[in-house]
Parts: structure tokens; sequence; C-alpha cells
């Protein structure tokens, strides 16, 4: 990394691609050195954070807390966060939310836990003093600032059909975006039984100041299909961009730039 690029760290974690991105002007304003350690440290607060919260490793800290073994105190009290944001997400929602697969039975926090894993590394770099930054992990993100004056981060969605496709743009400032759909893993967004979602919506993102709601909201809004809008509207400061099957869209008004 150098002061004229800016710094870019990219690396696996939660079973995708994480990018975190620096732009030129905070690098130059901080020195490489300090960005360099806050980069270390955002990128330490997600793998630790998948870490404790894996479905998928008999060492994760929520498998071992499951199974009654003893786990940390900062671990006990972040899962109980976690399962407290959930139930609160499932009750506002009538249950569309879930932290239960319905296939197995098994409790799965995937759905609120990628989004609070990117806001908690954006918390690191922000207490690093860094202004202006990008966290994102499988498509979704948090953007701080503007990475140039007057300009601010330009987030594209995906074409539901066309690989390098770009459906819009959505010009963000200090924000989140979060999208869910079928383009990276296919069908795994269930209703709360045993059918997974699917029909006419491709996609669903959800712009707004919290990247860990964003994404839920997401989630939430994919499962309602074309119902989503309205009930995402109904949370203050979040808004909607649902894309068809063919490619046509739903969004609120200015909310995205044709691309």
């Amino acid at each position: 990394m150098n002061e004229s690029t800016g710094a870019r760290r990219v690396f696996p974690v939660m079973g995708t691609m994480s990018s975190i991105v620096v732009p030129a002007g905070e690098v130059a304003r901080h020195g490489l050195a300090a960005v360099d350690r806050a980069l270390g440290a955002a990128r330490g607060e997600l793998e630790m954070l998948d870490r404790r919260f894996s479905h998928y490793r008999a060492d994760s800290e929520i498998t071992r807390w499951q199974l009654a073994e003893q786990v940390s105190n900062e671990a006990v009290a972040d899962i109980g966060h976690v399962l407290a944001e959930c139930a609160r997400l499932a009750a506002d929602s009538e249950g569309v939310f879930t932290t239960r697969n319905p296939r197995t039975g098994a409790l799965d926090t995937a759905g609120y836990v990628k989004g609070y894993a990117i806001g908690r590394a954006a918390d690191v770099l922000g207490r690093a003093g860094l202004a202006s930054f990008a966290v994102g992990v499988g498509g979704d993100g948090y953007f701080a600032g503007m990475p140039a004056q007057g300009r601010p981060w330009q987030v594209a969605v995906q074409h539901p059909e066309r690989r390098f496709g770009v459906v819009a743009v959505i010009p963000v400032i200090d924000g989140a975006v979060a999208t869910s759909g079928t383009a990276e893993r296919g069908e795994h967004i269930w209703m709360g039984d045993e059918q997974p979602t699917g029909g006419t919506v491709a996609s669903f993102t959800v712009v707004g100041p919290s990247i860990a709601e964003a994404d839920a909201y997401a989630t939430i809004g994919f499962a309602m299909g074309e119902a989503g809008p309205a009930w995402v509207a109904r949370h203050g400061g979040y808004r909607s961009l649902l894309v068809r099957a063919d490619g046509s869209a739903v969004s609120d008004a200015a909310l995205v730039s044709a691309a």
C-alpha cells in the first residue's frame, strides 16, 4: 500500500471474501504504519467473530456454548446480545426472520452475525481515527465518509442474470448497503418453515445507517418478496431496492442512479 493509491486488505472470512479499503487521503493523513495497524485490527475483529459465531466449526464459542461447555464471559455476553437482537427481529417480522434451520432445527445466527461483524470492524477503524473507509463481507458493507472530496462511495447492485451486469448504482456516505438473494449461494433464505424463498424476486437490497440492521432487513425483505419494500419502509432511515428475476427493479424514490 502507499499514500497515492490508498490501502486495501482482501481475505477470506465467514465462508466468503472480505475487503477493507482506506482511501489515499486517509493514508496521507494518518501515515502508512497507523493505517496498517488499523486494518490489521479490523481484520482481527472479523476473524474473531467468525470463530466465535461459526455454526460449522466444532471449536467455535457458540457451538461450545450450546453444548454447555465453558466459554469466555465476553463470548457469553456477545452471544446473548446477538440472540436478543435476533429475537427482536423475529418479533418485528412476525416470524419471517428465524434463527432455526427449518430442516434441522439447529441454531443459525448467520442472518444477523455477518452485518454485526462488519459493524464491529467498522467501529475498530473509527476508533483508530479513520473517517473514510469501506468494510465489506460477501457483498454487504459499511461505507464511512467519502473516498474523495465531494464524491460518495458508489455501490453496484448485481444483475440477477448477468454475472458482471449491474442493475443500479447506489451512492453512500456514512451508511450501509446489504443485499440478499440467490446470486452467490443459491436458495438459502427460508420463510420460517420448510420452503425456501424464490419466485419472481432475485435480490433485495437495503440501505441505512446500521449494517447489522440493513443485513437483517435485506434477508427479511427478500423472504417477504413483493411485500418486502413496504415492510422496510416502516423502519426510519432504511430504504430498499427489489430486483426481479427479469431484471426489473422497484426502489424508493431517489435511492439509486441508473447503471
